[in-house]
């Protein structure tokens, strides 16, 4: 049994409980006049919002949670003896973190572009901030991928002549 994981795979690993935890953790703030709303990415995900209520949601951002979950299970088969290769497993944390990075960084700039395309939206961009959440979770996908990132230029070169 291989019981020992590479400093990446450590790194991916607890970037990725830190993503799954702060999913569940504010990600939006509405500021309206008398009270403050805050949606999780959880409910942001599945258009649940609080008291019950409704909305569009954004199932892209549930890809997030799964490319995480997907990072727990790659580090498990690891630390329990797989026969996959320190380089694709640092490959696969790099797609998994960067995934989930981009996912994030695309509702934020297309939120933002919505919001700039009227005097309403502009107004509307007054009342919301980004939370806690939304920035942990971007912080630790960067950081899944740089686990990945990093046991990849770590690991041995093979050369050409080898084989």
């Amino acid at each position: 049994m291989n019981s020992k994981l590479t400093t990446g795979q450590l790194i991916g690993l607890a970037a990725a409980v830190l993503v799954l935890l702060c999913f569940f953790f504010p990600w939006i703030e509405l500021n309206l006049f008398l009270a403050s709303l805050h949606l999780s990415g959880f409910q942001l995900a599945t258009g649940s919002g609080p008291a019950g209520s409704n909305f569009a949601g954004v199932p892209s951002l549930l890809l997030v949670p799964l490319s995480m979950a997907g990072v727990l299970v790659l580090v498990a088969t690891c630390y329990f003896g797989s026969g996959s290769t320190t380089k694709t497993i640092a490959g696969l944390l790099l797609i998994a973190g960067g995934v989930s990075a981009v996912i994030i960084l695309y509702h934020y700039f297309n939120l933002n572009q919505q919001f700039n395309q009227n005097t309403f939206g502009m107004i509307a961009q007054k009342v919301f901030t980004y939370s806690f959440g939304a920035h942990a979770s971007l912080f630790g996908s960067v950081l899944v991928a740089g686990g990945g990132l990093f046991d990849l230029a770590r690991s041995p070169k093979t050369s050409s002549h080898e084989r």
